[in-house]
């Protein structure tokens, strides 16, 4: 029988960039969401 081709592994930099897209993209995210609705304005 014929070898099976391994397809490419993703490589550690592009592993890291997703993680911090998909990790802290979300939080940033919210933090905007939740800045523009007056969430951390002071009530004093």
């Amino acid at each position: 029988m014929s070898k099976i081709r391994r397809e490419k592994e993703a490589s550690p930099r592009l592993q890291k960039i997703v993680l911090l897209i998909f990790g802290l993209g979300p939080i940033l995210i919210m933090g905007l969401f939740l800045k523009s609705n007056g969430f951390f304005d002071s009530p004093f």
